[in-house]
This record gives C-alpha cells, sequence and structure tokens, in this order.
C-alpha cells in the first residue's frame, strides 16, 4: 500500500504540472532533443530540456523516485519517473501491477482511464494506458515498463485528443532503456484489459 501511496504523491505533482505550471515553459514550437540518462538507465527525446528532481518516497526508504519533465505551456506536460528499489527489491510486475498503478495514476490525477492493456514499452513487455479527465478537455498517455530494479513510467499529458496525437507517440517511441533487452515471449498480446 506504501508504494501506492507514492506513486498518488507523484502524480499530484505530474496534474498539478498540466494544469497550470509555467514555469519550465518552453516555446511554442518545441524542438526535440534526445537525452541521456546512462545513471537511470535510459534515453529519451524531449520537446525541452527536462527538469530533473530527485526524491526518497516517504516510507519506502532507501526507494528513490527520479522525475524527469518538461511542460509546454500550460496544459501539456512530457514525463518519465523512474522508481528506483536497492538490489533485488524492485516488485516482480506482472498485469495486476500494471493495473494498480494505472489506477493510481487515475486516481491521482483525476482522470478516466478509457483504454489499458498489454503493450511493448522499450522493446520488452510493458503495459499502456489512455486517460482524460471527467471535462474530455485534457488526455493523457501512460506507458510502464520494468528493467531489473527499475520500474519507468512515461506519462504525457495535452489537450484533448493527446493520447492519440504524433508528439505523445514520438515521446513513448523515443524511449529506449539502455541494458540488453531480455528475449520477448512468443505472444505478446495487445487486448484490451
Amino acid at each position: 500500500m506504501a508504494w501506492r501511496s507514492a506513486v498518488l504523491a507523484l502524480f499530484a505533482v505530474v496534474v498539478a504540472s498540466a494544469s497550470g505550471a509555467q514555469d519550465h515553459a518552453v516555446p511554442q514550437t518545441p524542438q526535440w532533443t534526445e537525452f541521456q540518462y546512462p545513471d537511470r538507465g535510459f534515453v529519451v527525446a524531449f520537446p525541452g530540456t527536462p527538469q530533473v528532481t530527485s526524491t526518497p518516497v516517504r516510507g519506502q526508504n532507501p526507494l528513490m523516485q527520479h522525475e524527469f519533465q518538461v511542460s509546454l505551456g500550460d496544459d501539456t506536460v512530457y514525463s518519465v519517473v523512474v522508481f528506483e528499489y536497492p538490489d533485488g527489491k524492485a516488485p516482480k510486475p506482472d498485469t495486476d501491477y500494471y493495473v494498480k498503478l494505472v489506477n493510481a495514476y487515475a486516481k491521482g490525477s483525476e482522470t478516466r482511464v478509457r483504454r489499458k492493456g498489454a503493450a511493448t514499452v522499450a522493446a520488452r513487455d510493458g503495459y499502456e494506458a489512455a486517460a482524460e479527465d471527467g471535462r474530455g478537455k485534457l488526455n493523457h498517455l501512460v506507458a510502464i515498463v520494468a528493467d531489473g530494479d527499475h520500474i519507468y513510467m512515461l506519462a504525457s499529458a495535452g489537450p484533448k485528443g493527446h493520447a492519440q496525437s504524433k508528439d505523445a507517440k514520438r515521446f513513448l517511441d523515443s524511449f529506449r532503456l539502455l541494458s540488453d533487452p531480455p528475449a520477448q515471449s512468443a505472444s505478446t498480446p495487445s487486448k484490451q484489459d
């Protein structure tokens, strides 16, 4: 249950950013640039220079939460959150685990999940979901994937239609893990839950 509190705290920050934070706004025509974070094990393209924060997760020390985020204007956010567990302490992700994370995201962001299911994320078995606020004005696209002692959550939020936008897809498709991907199972389902 403590992980849920940590995830909810994270999403409160993401929602606050998506609903008006202009501190780190970038120009209207963003320049997408690839950023490499070898110490966190990933590469991703952002439409601006991300703000980076690292904080211990309360009640879960030494679990660390690292967030890399770019806000565009007052309604679009791109974010990668890395939950870094001590060696050998990361949960074993399965569909139930991913569903819990997506539901925690929806609760924390005050959105309703519209679509969710297994997906390939960074050449690995992962999970993807789309959500929207109750007014249908903001869309969120979320992808989750695990790699050893790291759980990665990518979130892209923006105006209506954003979850299906070229930029949301570009952001997710640019994400790569720096470790070798494991051999994928013969059947990676893409069904809807």
